[in-house]
């Protein structure tokens, strides 16, 4: 069966406006010409759409099954519309994305190494901060996205999706330490450098050491895990951190070992419900995803 457009075009702008008057209003062509259109996809369709009356017009019982399907239809090629358009603007665009230092090395960079390859006009814009400030920016539409670690975050606005997993631990440098700790009470006794108690690396670290009865006590808290590193590799302590991202910046940083296995960390990316993401950024989130 050919499918003329148009033809459910008109039907659906009549059972919508359930009265002729206001079908010619919104489609600028006249009341007889909608019947016509209307009676020709009955007839193409071997049975009755409507029931007219003097109150206007409404849909049989299969008129309004029919109705759903045609609603469906239309709004499949208005999107299709929308992001073929959308495709030919990634000339230009900017993308606005909430994520931490630590975090834009490890999950970010490949990503946008390989998007600007593809899309070297698209302007991105990193803004790096804690995760509760990038948050509120996400919640107040100055963010396309945040990519966060792993947090008690309940928003009902917001839309989280697990996007990675890191492993995560304590790391010293052998020119200064060894790599024996048989506990968490052991720790205290070696200068730590920890993150600052608001990150959630450090929430979710003071966590497990209270389940094991203790409270860490730092020598040194710094905003960063790259401070942490730097800090560990000149000898000035044990610290707490990524382990990826503590090898590949130092390669002689070994991990300690311990009794009590830390989880790993979970990486998150956060949008806004009530923001449709740009075309670009639906697209940056693709290379995010296979990188």
């Amino acid at each position: 069966m050919n499918i003329d457009l148009e033809l459910y075009k008109v039907f659906y702008i009549v059972a919508k406006n359930k009265h002729m008057t206001k079908a010619s209003e919104e489609l600028h062509i006249s009341q007889p010409a909608i019947s016509q259109s209307i009676k020709k996809l009955e007839d193409q369709l071997g049975g009755t759409l409507f029931l007219r009356s003097n109150k206007g017009m409404e849909l049989t019982e299969e008129g309004k099954m029919f109705y759903e399907y045609v609603k469906g239809a239309l709004e499949l090629i208005n999107d299709a519309e929308n992001e073929f358009t959308s495709f030919k603007d990634l000339t230009k665009g900017e993308i606005k994305i909430g994520c931490s230092t630590t975090l834009t090395k490890l999950i970010l960079m490949n990503a946008l190494k390989e998007f600007h390859k593809e899309y070297p006009n698209i302007n991105i814009n990193i803004t790096n901060n804690l995760t509760s400030n990038l948050i509120s920016d996400l919640k107040l539409g100055k963010l396309d996205f945040v990519v966060f670690n792993e947090s008690n975050i309940k928003e009902t606005n917001l839309h989280l999706e697990k996007i990675k997993e890191l492993k995560q631990g304590f790391v010293y440098n052998p020119e200064f330490y060894n790599g024996e700790v048989n506990n968490f009470e052991e720790l205290n006794k070696l200068p730590l450098i920890l993150q600052k108690e608001e990150s959630n690396s450090r929430k979710l670290l003071d966590y497990i050491a209270l389940q094991n009865g203790v409270k860490l006590i730092p020598k040194m808290e710094v905003v960063s895990q790259e401070l942490i590193t730097e800090f560990v590799n000149i000898g000035l302590g044990i610290g707490f951190s990524i382990i990826d991202l503590a090898t590949r910046n130092y390669k002689n940083l070994k991990e300690l070992k311990i009794n009590r296995k830390v989880p790993n960390i979970n990486i998150y990316l956060a949008t806004n419900k009530s923001i449709s993401l740009t075309f670009a950024s639906k697209m940056f989130i693709k290379y995010l995803s296979c990188s």
